[in-house]
Order: C-alpha cells, then sequence, then structure tokens
C-alpha cells in the first residue's frame, strides 16, 4: 500500500511519500542518497509477518518532496516525526541506511520515547571526512568549498550541484559497475531499486549538505536508545576502507549501541546475515541482551 502524507509548513503543504508492506509493528525504513524507499524491499519481504514497515522517500527524493529552506538535524527529526504523527504511530522501530541513518539518528535523539528499537546499517560509526571522495566521487574533493558556498547561497548553489549529480537515465551500466563494485549478484530487489532511481532535486542538495555537515559518530555516542549498529567490514575489498572501519567500530564505546559485522560494503541490507541479525533484534532475541 502507498501512501503520502502531506504536512503544513507555513502556509505551504509538502508531501512525505510511503510505500507500506505487511501488518503488525511499525517499523520504519530510511534509504541511502540517491535511491527511494524501495531500497528496503527485500527487508520488508524478509519482516512482512508481524510488522508493518513504512519504506520512505527521503526529503527531495523521489516522491516526497524536498525540505526548501535551510535544514538542521533537529528539522530532520521533526520531518520523521511528521510522518509517525500522521500514521499515528506511538512507538516504532526504526532502520536506517547511510543517509537515512543520519534521519533514523535525528528523530531517536529528539524522540527517544517513541523509538522501540533503532537499526543502523553501515551509519553512525564512520565520520565522512573532510574529503569524502569514497561516498562522493571526485567530487569530495571540493565538497568544503562547496560546502562554504552554500551556507550563503544556497539556493543557487543547490541548482549547479543537482546537475552534477547523475541523472537516472542508463540504469543498466549504473546496475552493472554497481554489482561490480560492492561484488554482488543483480538480485531482483538490487535490479528493483536501480529500476526506481530518483533524479536529484534542487532541495535534496540540502539534506546531502547536511549529511556532510554532520559529526555521526558523535550524534551516535548520544543515543539513549537500544540500537544494533550494522557495520561492513571492506574485507579482500578495499583495505583502506576496511581500516578505517574496523577502527571507527573499535572506538564505538555507548551501552546502548550493539555492533555487528558483516562481510562486503556498504549496501550491507542485501547481505543474508544483516538479515537475520535484524530478525532477532526485532524480536529481542536473548543473545542481543
Amino acid at each position: 500500500m502507498a501512501v503520502s502524507i502531506w504536512r503544513c509548513i507555513g502556509m505551504s503543504l509538502n508531501k512525505i511519500h510511503a510505500e507500506i508492506i505487511g501488518e503488525g509493528k511499525p517499523v520504519l525504513f530510511l534509504p541511502s542518497a540517491d535511491f527511494t524507499g524501495n531500497q528496503g524491499q527485500q527487508l520488508a519481504d524478509q519482516l512482512e509477518e508481524g510488522y508493518a514497515v513504512h519504506l520512505l522517500d527521503l526529503p527531495g527524493l523521489g516522491q516526497s518532496d524536498g525540505i526548501e529552506k535551510s535544514i538542521s538535524v533537529k528539522k530532520l527529526a521533526e520531518w520523521v516525526k511528521s510522518y509517525a504523527d500522521a500514521q499515528r504511530l506511538e512507538r516504532l522501530s526504526i532502520i536506517g541506511h547511510s543517509l537515512g541513518g543520519l534521519a533514523a539518528i535525528s528523530f531517536a535523539l529528539h524522540n527517544p520515547e517513541k523509538i522501540d528499537k533503532l537499526i543502523l546499517l553501515d551509519a553512525g560509526h564512520k565520520a565522512l571526512g573532510t574529503f569524502p571522495v569514497s561516498e562522493f566521487g571526485v567530487l569530495g574533493l571540493v565538497l568544503p568549498f562547496i560546502s562554504l558556498v552554500h551556507r550563503f547561497l544556497p539556493a543557487p548553489t543547490n541548482g549547479r550541484l543537482a546537475k552534477l549529480f547523475r541523472s537516472p537515465n542508463d540504469t543498466r551500466e549504473l546496475l552493472h559497475r554497481f554489482c561490480e563494485t560492492h561484488q554482488t549478484d543483480p538480485n531482483q530487489y538490487i535490479k528493483q531499486m536501480f529500476d526506481n532511481m530518483p533524479t536529484i532535486s534542487d532541495a535534496a542538495i540540502n539534506l546531502y549538505m547536511l549529511y556532510y555537515r554532520t559529526n555521526l559518530p558523535k550524534l551516535t555516542h548520544e543515543l539513549k536508545v537500544s540500537t544494533l549498529l550494522i557495520w561492513a567490514d571492506f574485507a579482500g575489498i578495499d583495505e583502506k576502507e576496511a581500516i578505517r572501519s574496523q577502527k571507527a567500530a573499535e572506538a564505538k564505546h555507548n551501552e546502548h549501541v550493539l555492533l555487528k559485522k558483516v562481510s562486503g560494503t556498504h549496501f550491507v541490507q542485501f547481505r543474508e546475515d544483516t538479515h537475520q541479525y535484524i530478525a532477532a533484534y526485532l524480536k529481542r532475541n536473548a543473545s542481543y541482551a
């Protein structure tokens, strides 16, 4: 079932789009940059029995309207809360991958009483760094300058940056590169993820800039809710990233955050181990006490 929630911002209306799969305890899935909530389809199918999984499109991506003006961690938390309130979800679990992890952490920090469990997929343990080339490609080399300009001239900067990000025209080539980079087979869920790639809107750049500027490990350290953080080891694929990931995991000291390592790269939601960890955690398996 697909739903679109409209919320008021000042005198305007803003749409939040989601697809709901299954019935039962509410679980929100928040995807990574460049993709829609459809990215969580495989997880939703795994958890369908006993759970209602809400696959949200992030602001400015897919069918959700963007947050046009300045955005902060608190505003992002309010964005998630507005959806939960509209759906009358009083106590819920949230799964966030990458950029979606920032949204999930933001909501959990500002609304801990609404969280049953928080699950972060390769998110929250590593800082992006000043020049995040592995995340943004060559654009990462100039992000400090772009971020500075964006603070003073967000609207024109958004328009120019949106043009630099790829448009989902040749999804077959993008799919091929993705599977090659992440050493995975193009299963039906990965193909579907690329078939539903959104165009990067101007407003989505506000969200990207917030992600770049935010110290995610610091926010994760402040969490006071039950949290499972599943991180990728990158072993045998990217040794530099493997070392960085291991060090970041070892530096985590928060009694509320449980870390679980899986083999592979950043898109851990397509790993069978990830599905098992999430299912056990949501059911309060004794091994996760």
